[in-house]
């Protein structure tokens, strides 16, 4: 599971876009309430995966273009992204232990502090919040995890094959 090969540059821009496209596109309410956080969980991925060149300060300002895209209270992804990111390295040596399928699980405190940090700030800020609505991400980022996460290791594995 860990890729222990230098991953380019390109490479992490490239399924970062990836991430932050699926993130973007458009789609009903009804659906658009249970996307999966794709680019978040790209940001978590190259976190746990390539911890000397993309940690906390990369994750950070991975969350500030999320924050200007949306327009968001300034830096708000950011500090969810870096929190969520924090998790991810205290919990390193753990991760890389089990299959992707049950990191999915142990994903899940990084996951929920991401969507806390968010919904905290928004209910500072006095944004209108659902409160219910707002925890359908975290289940199925999770539910998608090892699917996503298989196939961002494919990429880079065929980056270096």
């Amino acid at each position: 599971m860990i890729i222990n090969h230098h991953v380019s540059g390109l490479m992490l821009l490239f399924t970062l876009g990836m991430g932050l496209l699926l993130t973007l596109l458009p789609l009903p309410e009804a659906l658009a309430a249970a996307r999966p956080a794709f680019y978040p969980a790209t940001v978590l991925f190259w976190v746990l995966m390539q911890p000397l060149r993309f940690g906390l300060i990369a994750a950070w300002v991975c969350g500030i273009l999320i924050d200007v895209l949306y327009g968001t209270p300034f830096a708000e992804h950011g500090l969810a992204l870096a929190v969520a990111a924090y998790l991810v390295v205290q919990m390193r040596e753990l991760l890389w232990s089990f299959p992707l399928w049950q990191q999915s699980l142990l994903m899940t405190p990084a996951i929920v502090a991401y969507e806390f940090v968010l919904f905290w700030i928004d209910g500072v800020a006095g944004a209108e919040v659902n409160q219910w609505w707002r925890w359908l991400p975290v289940l199925t980022t999770l539910l998608i995890w090892p699917f996503w996460a298989f196939l961002l290791e494919r990429i880079a594995e065929f980056e270096v094959g």
